[in-house]
């Protein structure tokens, strides 16, 4: 505005005439004034100002001139606009018409007064608070809750433009008693926006394949998972929600290092991690450094679901490959929410879950009676030694024997004393009917309760618009003491400046989380030592503590702390709760800008950058009351130490706590160039064309310190040694772990891209896209490093031909076709040597490095060839929607790790040496079954069907894994493989078919061959896909997602080879699987059971019925996920609150189980029992929640 005032101040100063000599040619039809003043400055050289508020670029003129003054194309041209002009130094300088005395006095009798009413096109119902607004003015007016409004004063020829959130803005002509009639925005695909990461296009002039799920959509489904919330919704797209996985298309690698590429607010997140745990230094145990897994939050679970605008699925090459590297298994993009301009407004909602306890008698597992039978069986045949038995034979080594149970102590006690047999039958008899659940669930368990709470502010004016939220969670899983808070900040500002001609866009999103993991209850419920038997109890009937030994018998446990004075040594899970947690803190943050520059009215140029960090800060202290440290400190006591009264003075290990800290520093930053093209040639042709360049840089920093004899009120420790070896307590040697480690990388890029879109009279659409990938842990040489990749397609909008303008039941009609590549970068394997160091030798006392892996020169890139064909449809006035995909995909250079030379100090080493070939379709269909005033009825049906297989592996299968898949030419990579069942032999052994027909046993030296394993099928359900209904009455909505997998396979899970009795060693909680009660005892019993019996047993028993095909069940099932029903109160009942702009609640059921499964015992295959409670299905949430506009 500054501008022009000067320049027209300048004006009336020197008016400048030589103007009037230019001549100008112009022959376009239909063109915009913004495409009219281009024309003129790019023959006479001047500069064209005018203020886009006064002049209308919307409206289309004709500018046909031969060889005329400027002065006569600029007067014909602007007068019967009312526009004006002025020339002045080579600026012609455009403005409003000022209007004369007898002009106002003829508008203000001209003028006319408009009613009109407003409603849904398809249902007839009325639309309230719609805006309608004079078309080349400010001056607006609100609908009423009744959908009618009235306008004064307006000129005869005005047009209003009337617009609402979901429905498409219209322009209409003012006249008298108007009823205007508008269609809701989701019925219009040309007007779906789909975001890649690097521009938006319309749906309807795209060539690839996308999927894009709105705030709208997912406000549909009530949750806090947002893995959850988008289950079952895309075509194309399966979503674990158990493991947290995602994925588009299937796989294009034998690898699960390559998930979807996340893409947040335009550049790839800082973690691309999907799952709830995340890597820990924290191992849990005081004497490790290992890495572990303990939860964390999984990068889309880091996210307010109140807070993002739009999730956009990237599935086939023209979609994905602008983003080259790792984008070959799909592109997930995340928009986050930005202010408008308008009124400001302020949003709050909040959501609670509650889930009950398990259901406990969904467990196929043994009762006390049926355990007890098999910890007698077990004592009768010697699988388990009598520790009095033990002591008496070797007095000094006596002590070492394991503990055993109540149950079997008194087996031992009677087998030595026949007298004490009645005793132990009523003994027995009283555990038999006693059951532990009560008290797992009083005292392990709770109730799972999340709760969390958004406000957010938005609003803007005509240069600036904001966007401000702020959450707050917090959740109480079912375990106790776990849990987790987590507080978020997300703001996004825009700013214009000089006309709008620069645009600003900046972001800051912070984010802290913490979390307590204590894994006691986990452990109480599962086998190994610190798992209960079924009887065994927390309590006793007074209510005090039971503890029992671990490392040895409890009275043994007693005695060495009694008479020994060594630390206490038994356990009770109960203390454990309070002294065994890993605290995970953790601070995102993550900040990003724009500045975008509109050099023409067809060429924008912009510069954006973001920068990431995350801070991963955890604390393990296990003090001196922690069974962990007690036993550790026990143990690091030499033997011929115990008779010095001071002998813990003398450990290896000082008594104390132990105190570990772990910290990851994660650093990210990207720069991005780009310019974006988007120009019409005539009437007919449109190209649109984005290029750019950018550089990222990624590192990490990570580190472990282990402290011992920890005092936290002096935040004091002790120096150990973590080279030499110690004598433990029982005559063995161990040594410390050493007290720190440091891990560090570094992954740098450099692209260069570009895609691009022509168009022919808006049907025809051709596109292309071309990325070029340079990646510095490639190797050294960048012709090893870079790799091009890309893209092309074609679209064709049927619909607009003529031969289809008079088919009125088809709304909308295109076919579109891609060809293209992605690329997956080698993670695992570089060009170059790669080593660890910072350990000391024990021996030589001096540091030395490790060589992870050597270098490898011929190692390059894996690389995805996609080839996509789509059918886009909509009928019946978009009651019907309709879109399929067909697609093929086939991977090339796999790497796979085969055998070298081992005299080069390695067995094997990667190259690209596997082929995958995969196919699939996806299918989507919506519509509306019912639309009218009142009522409104949508389903929503996904199907997908995904396939592949492995059309070179350079070697041939072996037989040296079963039951997991094998990378094997000619099948899925999730392929199943198992042993031909021949049933037990007489003495409760497994047996199996050989190919040639012969019986193997289990210790037959006969070795197998891969032609002895049988195919099974595949584990990853090739067919999947959702359904959503979703009924509204008035105010009233009823939602139902209901979700589908089929097609695959899986084994069960009856016995657990690892906790199988074997040997004389068994101690601690064994399997308890039902199936176990049916296992063979005598000779004959082969004929009515497969379970091998105990006598006798081996791992190759075990393992073989385990992996046989008698186990191999259906695993097609389909799942009722949720139901919800909410409540939009009526406007009118908000009348005596006028500062409520909008009020609905809901009430959500989760996880209702299942509706049809194929397997005949019903089992749920994706929570089947293992040997531990945690495999139980997830009990039913209740979810409540509120949203508040005001």
């Amino acid at each position: 505005m500054k501008i022009t005032i000067l320049i027209m101040t300048t004006f009336l100063l020197q008016i400048h005439a030589n103007g009037f000599a230019q001549k100008i040619t112009l022959n376009h039809k239909n063109t915009s004034l913004k495409e009219f003043f281009s024309e003129i400055r790019k023959q006479t050289g001047y500069n064209v100002l005018w203020q886009e508020s006064k002049v209308n670029d919307a409206v289309k003129i004709d500018a046909l001139f031969n060889n005329r003054s400027l002065e006569e194309v600029l007067d014909k041209t602007l007068t019967p606009l009312s526009l004006t002009y002025a020339i002045v130094n080579k600026t012609v300088v455009i403005k409003k018409k000022q209007k004369g005395l007898i002009d106002k006095l003829a508008d203000y009798f001209t003028s006319i007064n408009i009613d009109g009413k407003i409603i849904d096109a398809e249902t007839r119902k009325d639309i309230p608070k719609v805006s309608v607004m004079l078309k080349g003015t400010s001056r607006t007016v609100l609908a009423n809750e009744h959908g009618t409004f009235h306008f004064s004063s307006l000129p005869d020829d005005a047009v209003l433009v009337f617009s609402s959130v979901g429905y498409v803005t219209q322009e209409l002509k003012a006249v008298q008693n108007m009823t205007v009639k508008m269609m809701m925005a989701t019925q219009i695909l040309e007007d779906v926006v789909v975001s890649t990461g690097y521009q938006s296009i319309k749906k309807g002039s795209a060539t690839g394949s996308f999927s894009v799920l709105s705030a709208k959509d997912l406000e549909a489904t009530p949750g806090i998972n947002i893995l959850t919330m988008i289950q079952g919704s895309t075509p194309g797209v399966a979503v674990d929600v158990r493991n947290n996985k995602i994925q588009i298309r299937g796989t294009s690698s034998y690898s699960d290092n390559y998930p979807p590429l996340i893409v947040i607010d335009g550049f790839p997140a800082i973690s691309q991690d999907l799952t709830t745990v995340t890597s820990s230094l924290i191992s849990g145990n005081p004497n490790s450094n290992s890495k572990t897994l303990t939860s964390g939050n999984a990068i889309l679970g880091q996210f307010n679901p109140a807070d993002i605008e739009s999730i956009t699925f990237l599935k086939d090459a023209a979609a994905a490959s602008i983003w080259g590297a790792r984008a070959a298994n799909g592109v997930i993009v995340i928009t986050t929410k930005r202010g408008r301009k308008g009124p400001n407004t302020i949003n709050f909602n909040t959501t609670v879950s509650v889930s009950g306890m398990p259901d406990f008698s969904k467990l196929t597992a043994m009762n006390s009676s049926q355990y007890i039978d098999l910890e007698q069986e077990l004592v009768d045949k010697g699988f388990i030694q009598d520790p009095v038995a033990a002591r008496t034979a070797s007095p000094l080594n006596g002590y070492k024997t394991q503990p055993v149970s109540e149950a079997e102590e008194w087996m031992f006690k009677a087998k030595r004393n026949p007298v004490y047999t009645a005793q132990k039958d009523s003994v027995l008899n009283i555990l038999r009917n006693r059951s532990n659940v009560d008290q797992l669930k009083k005292y392990m368990l709770q109730k799972a309760v999340t709760q969390q709470y958004n406000i957010s502010f938005a609003g803007g004016s005509d240069n600036s618009s904001y966007y401000i939220s702020g959450n707050y969670t917090k959740d109480q899983p079912i375990y106790k003491s776990n849990s987790a808070e987590n507080y978020g900040i997300n703001s996004n500002f825009t700013n214009d400046f000089l006309s709008k001609r620069i645009l600003l866009n900046t972001g800051l999103s912070y984010n802290y989380s913490s979390a307590t993991v204590n894994n006691t209850a986990l452990q109480a419920l599962g086998v190994g030592n610190y798992g209960l038997a079924p009887y065994e109890m927390l309590v006793n009937d007074q209510g005090n503590k039971i503890y029992k030994g671990i490392g040895f018998t409890t009275s043994v446990s007693d005695s060495l702390a009694r008479v020994r004075n060594l630390l206490p040594w038994t356990y009770n899970a109960i203390d454990e709760l309070n002294y065994n947690n890993t605290i995970t803190n953790r601070n995102s943050i993550r900040i990003n800008a724009s500045l975008k520059g509109i050099v023409t009215n067809w060429l924008n140029v912009s510069v954006s950058g973001q920068v990431q960090k995350n801070i991963s800060d955890q604390i393990n202290n296990q003090n001196l009351n922690s069974y962990l440290t007690r036993d550790l400190i026990n143990n690091s006591t030499n033997p011929a130490n115990l008779t010095n009264p001071a002998f813990m003075r003398l450990n290896a290990v000082p008594k104390g706590g132990v105190y570990q800290t772990g910290k990851t520093t994660s650093d990210d930053y990207g720069l991005r160039a780009q310019f974006d093209i988007n120009k019409n040639f005539g009437i007919d042709h449109h190209f649109d064309m984005i290029g750019g360049t950018e550089i990222r840089q990624s590192k990490f920093l990570a580190n472990q310190q282990t402290l011992y004899g920890y005092d936290e009120d002096r935040s004091t420790s002790v120096a150990v040694s973590t080279v030499n070896n110690y004598t433990t307590l029982v005559g063995g040697s161990n040594r410390l772990a050493s007290p720190g480690t440091v891990f560090k990388g570094r992954t740098r890029y450099l692209s260069y891209y570009s895609n691009g879109t022509y168009s022919y009279k808006g049907k025809y659409y051709v596109s292309g896209s071309v990325r070029f990938d340079d990646i510095n842990i490639v190797g050294v040489d960048r012709k090893d490093r870079a790799r091009p990749l890309w893209s092309t397609g074609l679209r064709w909008d049927t619909k607009k031909e003529s031969f289809l303008d008079n088919v009125s039941w088809i709304s909308a009609l295109s076919l579109r076709g891609t060809l293209g590549t992605g690329g997956n970068p080698p993670l695992t394997s570089n060009n170059y040597t790669t080593i660890s160091g910072g350990v000391v030798d024990g021996y030589t006392q001096l540091p030395y490095v490790t060589i992870n892996s050597p270098a490898n020169q011929q190692v390059s890139w894996e690389t995805t060839r996609m080839l996509n064909g789509g059918l886009d449809a909509s009928f019946l006035n978009y009651r019907l929607n309709f879109t399929v995909d067909v697609y093929g995909k086939k991977t090339y250079n796999i790497l796979m790790n085969l055998p070298i030379n081992s005299t080069y100090g390695f067995s094997t080493l990667q190259y690209n040496a596997g082929n995958l070939a995969g196919k699939g379709i996806d299918l989507g269909i919506s519509g509306d079954v019912i639309r009218s005033k009142d009522w409104n009825w949508k389903s929503t049906l996904n199907f997908s069907y995904n396939t592949n297989k492995v059309t070179d592996s350079r070697f041939p299968p072996t037989a040296a894994t079963i039951g997991t898949p094998v990378i094997t030419s000619g099948y899925p990579i999730d392929n199943l493989f198992v042993y031909k069942w021949a049933g037990l032999d007489n003495t409760g052994q497994s047996q199996i078919y050989a190919a040639d027909g012969t019986i193997l046993k289990s210790n037959s030296q006969q070795a197998i061959k891969a032609e002895d394993k049988v195919y099974a099928g595949r584990t990853i359900a090739p067919y999947f896909g959702g359904f959503n209904n979703s009924v509204k009455y008035k105010n009233l909505t009823l939602f139902t997602r209901v979700s589908y997998n089929l097609g695959h396979k899986f084994l069960i899970k009856n016995i657990n080879s690892t906790n199988y009795p074997n040997g004389a060693s068994s101690s601690g909680l064994l399997a308890t699987s039902q199936a176990l009660v049916n296992r063979w005892k005598n000779p004959g019993d082969e004929a009515i059971t497969d379970v091998p019996g105990l006598t006798g047993t081996s791992f190759n028993s075990v393992s073989r019925y385990m992996n046989a095909d008698i186990n191999v069940r259906d695993a097609g099932n389909i799942r009722f996920q949720q139901i919800s029903l909410s409540y939009t109160v009526p406007q009118y009942l908000l009348k005596k609150a006028p500062f409520i702009k909008s009020l609905n609640m809901g009430f959500t059921v989760n996880n209702l189980g299942l509706l049809w499964v194929a397997n005949k015992e019903k089992i749920d295959p994706d929570y089947q029992m293992t040997d531990s409670y945690n495999n139980l299905p997830p009990s039913r949430s209740y979810l409540f929640n509120l949203n508040l506009s005001l």
